[in-house]
């Protein structure tokens, strides 16, 4: 593989701007990359080789020409499959939408395309975006580059473990419940979810939640993720949930803010209930280095977090007038019988467990919110533990540890979104970043949370730690790849 596949946007871009490297010179070593590895990664529904191509020289001939038009311009990007791409199937990772072809582009892709971007494929992701470890799914297991027997996470495994890879630049993933940092915590490399309504969903298709989904980057590094979100973000008039940004100044001319005189809470409680020995050495490191960079640091708590199960009840409504049909009439076209009975179970919450539901997310929203009036930004474990194995039955948590049945109620949740779904409830950015540690030789990531509209101060503070502590490294399997496919 040549190195420009595994490069990150800033590097890349510098190149092509210079004319050093063209767009078909990258565009070239992605797919080549794909070639090799995607057989064992699993990590693509569809790769869109000719058309990539053809943009990509298209793009060289603008840059040739003297019309760069930013960092983005012919740089390589994947998007979910549950985003639409006109033109080509937007599956959801279902074999029920196998045939499915949208009409017309999402938001977030005309502004990528606007900014230059080559749109390279459509990412797999764990089926109807409803589980975090994308296996057994109807396009394949998608596969954890640092470790080819462990889960990428989910829903946006693909994107997260083509990223880590070098099989796209950049991705653009969909967070729910954290589907978009538990698969970057768990494969070594960088997601965000912006503040609820910064990015539009315009294109995101359903399932979704219009109170708990985000649409947000998953990328090498924390420049390159202020590079895409600066792409991405605005108000949308074809999203009712879009909102007005407060600030238009891009986040990426601040990111060399440093965190000097930033605040930053560490919450003891929930967050390192189940959190393993490793993981919790992690972020106490994490700390040690942003006082030392000059923030200062201090213990908060969070009580109602105990109660976000209960909050839960009231999340899965919007989703069943599109589910539900299906569940009842192909109860085979399911690859996880787990996402079926979800769905089914969603019939027996009672309007007013519904409503009961959003009064809990909403005293955990003011309390998040409160919060974020006397800290700048929280800190803490992305995930309990690194990511699992695809074959595993039960999970060692915590310092006792606890072995968590995967497949009991809510079990696989407890590894994979536990620790993200607060950030949602509470519609407030939050990015997952390499810690720059390691257990069992698969990477820590860790978590950062701002109050409403505040990446930029969330963006500053996790490149001033990435700096500080080292972030994105390539994942061994890519110089070790075996050839033959993964089942």
């Amino acid at each position: 593989m040549t190195d420009l596949a595994v490069q990150p946007i800033e590097a890349v871009a510098s190149l092509l701007q210079r004319g050093e490297a063209s767009p078909v010179e990258l565009v070239s070593s992605v797919l080549e990359a794909i070639d090799r590895l995607e057989p064992n990664l699993r990590s693509y529904v569809s790769v869109f080789s000719d058309r990539a191509m053809d943009d990509a020289e298209f793009a060289t001939e603008e840059i040739r020409s003297g019309r760069y038009i930013g960092p983005l311009h012919g740089v390589p990007i994947s998007i979910k499959d549950n985003i639409a791409v006109g033109g080509w199937p937007t599956t959801n990772g279902s074999s029920l939408w196998a045939e499915h072809v949208t009409d017309f582009d999402a938001a977030v892709v005309e502004r990528l395309r606007s900014s230059g971007a080559i749109i390279i494929g459509k990412s797999n992701m764990h089926e109807w975006g409803m589980g975090g470890t994308c296996v057994g799914m109807h396009f394949g297991t998608v596969r954890n580059p640092w470790d080819l027997d462990r889960i990428p996470g989910g829903s946006s495994g693909g994107s997260a473990a083509g990223v880590s890879a070098g099989l796209a630049t950049a991705s653009i993933g969909a967070d729910g419940w954290g589907s978009i940092r538990t698969p970057a915590s768990y494969c070594g490399v960088v997601g965000l979810m912006p503040t609820q309504g910064l990015v539009s969903r315009y294109g995101e298709l359903p399932p979704t939640s219009s109170w708990h989904h985000t649409v947000g980057p998953i990328t090498k590094t924390v420049r390159d993720s202020a590079i895409v979100f600066d792409a991405i973000r605005g108000f949308d008039r074809r999203d009712p949930t879009s909102t007005q940004p407060n600030h238009e100044q891009p986040t990426l001319a601040q990111i060399d803010d440093g965190v000097t005189g930033v605040k930053i809470g560490v919450p003891r409680s929930y967050f390192f209930d189940d959190a393993t020995p490793p993981v919790h050495a992690a972020i106490d490191a994490a700390a040690a280095i942003f006082g030392n960079l000059g923030a200062t640091i201090e213990e908060v708590d969070l009580p109602s977090l105990a109660q976000v199960p209960l909050a839960l009840a009231a999340s899965q409504h919007e989703a069943q007038s599109v589910l539900l049909p299906l569940a009842l009439q192909h109860p085979d076209g399911f690859a996880s019988p787990a996402v079926r009975n979800r769905i089914l179970a969603g019939e027996f919450v009672r309007d007013a467990d519904r409503r009961r539901g959003m009064q809990v997310r909403n005293r955990i929203r003011w309390e998040i919110r409160e919060l974020f009036t006397r800290v700048d930004i929280v800190l803490s474990p992305c995930n309990a533990t690194v990511a699992f194995p695809i074959e595993a039955t039960h999970v060692a948590v915590g310092s006792a540890q606890e072995s968590v049945d995967l497949g009991s109620l809510f079990g696989q949740s407890r590894l994979t979104t536990r620790l993200t779904l607060p950030w949602n409830l509470s519609g407030v950015p939050a990015i997952s970043l390499p810690s720059g540690k390691y257990s069992e030789g698969m990477p820590i990531g860790l978590q950062l949370a701002a109050g409403p509209q505040q990446e930029s101060t969330l963006l500053a503070a996790a490149s001033a730690y990435e700096v500080a502590a080292g972030g994105y490294k390539v994942p061994p399997f890519v110089d070790g790849a075996v050839s033959e496919g993964a089942p």
